[in-house]
């Protein structure tokens, strides 16, 4: 580690008194990193599954999401 990071850190600790990262800002996801892994597992697991048959799942479990939610997450 260099200097400078070093540097850089202590004063982070100093200011903050952690050195754990902060929130960014953006918009919020649209469904939990929990339903993401699942589209992904269901995907991988099921290659023939259709985006309607995924969505139709979800709603099953409480989860309401767009079919297009679905396709970025493929």
């Amino acid at each position: 580690m260099t200097v400078s990071t070093v540097q850089l850190l202590i004063k982070k600790w100093k200011i903050l008194g952690s050195l754990n990262t902060k929130p960014r800002s953006g918009r919020p996801r649209k469904i939990s990193t929990k339903t993401a892994r699942r589209i992904v597992g269901d995907t991988k697991k099921y290659p023939q599954i259709t985006s309607g048959e995924i969505q139709a799942a979800l709603e099953k479990d409480g989860v309401v999401v767009a079919r297009s939610t679905i396709l970025e997450q493929k």
